[in-house]
C-alpha cells in the first residue's frame, strides 16, 4: 500500500512539472509573441500624446538630454529632490521616463516629458507639454488603469487635467480639496474622492517642471 502511494506521489509530481513547463514555454511564447506588437502601439500612443500637448511642433531624441533626466531621476528617487522643493511633500515615487526636444521652425520651443507618480491602484502615466520658459502648454493622462473607476480614472478628464496648463516651476505645486485651486498660486482642485490620484498627477507634473528649469 505504501508503495502504491509513494509511486501516486511520483506520478502527480511528474505530471505537475510537465504542466508547469508546458505552461511557462506556452507563456513564454506569447510574450514574444505579442512584445513588439505591444511596444510599437505604446509608443504610437505616446507621440500622439506628445503631438496634442506640444501642437505644431516636431520632437527628437536627445543623448545629452537623456543622461541629464537619468541624472535627475536618480535624485529624484534618492529623495534628494526633496529638499529642494517646499512642504513635506515626497517625491520619491516619482519616475521621469522620458524628455524629447520639441522644435518649431527649426528652433528648439521646449520639451514634451513622460512622467507618472503613484497614484491608489499604481502608476499614473502623464505627458506633458513644457516651454523652454517652463510654462506647460498641455497635458494628457496616458495611463490611468489603475485607479479606481469614476473617481482616480477621472483624471483623463480634460475639464480637471486642464488645471495644469500654464503652471510653472516657480511655484511649488499642491492639492487643495475645497474648490479654492488657482494658478496664481500653483494649488490644483481634487477630483472628488480621489484625492490620491489627484496629489500623483500633481506630485509627478512637479517634478517634470524641476527637470525642465534645471536646463536653464
Amino acid at each position: 500500500m505504501a508503495n502504491n502511494e509513494k509511486s501516486t506521489l511520483v506520478h502527480d509530481a511528474i505530471a505537475l512539472f510537465i504542466i508547469t513547463l508546458v505552461a511557462g514555454v506556452l507563456l513564454g511564447a506569447v510574450y514574444m509573441i505579442t512584445k513588439d506588437p505591444i511596444a510599437q502601439a505604446e509608443e504610437k500612443a505616446t507621440n500622439e500624446a506628445y503631438a496634442a500637448v506640444y501642437k505644431d511642433a516636431e520632437f527628437a531624441n536627445d543623448d545629452a538630454l537623456t543622461q541629464e533626466l537619468k541624472s535627475f531621476q536618480n535624485d529624484v528617487a534618492t529623495g534628494n529632490l526633496d529638499a529642494d522643493m517646499a512642504g513635506a511633500t515626497s517625491y520619491t515615487d516619482v519616475e521621469l521616463i522620458e524628455a524629447r526636444t520639441a522644435t518649431s521652425g527649426g528652433s528648439q520651443v521646449g520639451y514634451v516629458v513622460k512622467v507618472s507618480g503613484k497614484g491608489y491602484g499604481g502608476a499614473v502615466t502623464i505627458a506633458l507639454g513644457i516651454t523652454n520658459e517652463g510654462e506647460i502648454l498641455g497635458i494628457q493622462i496616458l495611463d490611468a488603469s489603475n485607479e479606481t473607476p469614476g473617481l482616480g480614472q477621472n483624471s483623463t478628464k480634460e475639464d480637471w487635467n486642464s488645471q495644469y496648463i500654464g503652471m510653472t516651476a516657480d511655484k511649488t505645486l499642491s492639492v487643495v480639496k475645497d474648490g479654492s485651486g488657482s494658478k496664481d498660486n500653483g494649488t490644483i482642485n481634487s477630483i472628488s474622492g480621489a484625492t490620491i490620484t489627484s496629489s500623483a498627477v500633481t506630485r509627478a507634473v512637479s517634478v517634470a517642471l524641476k527637470f525642465v528649469a534645471s536646463q536653464q
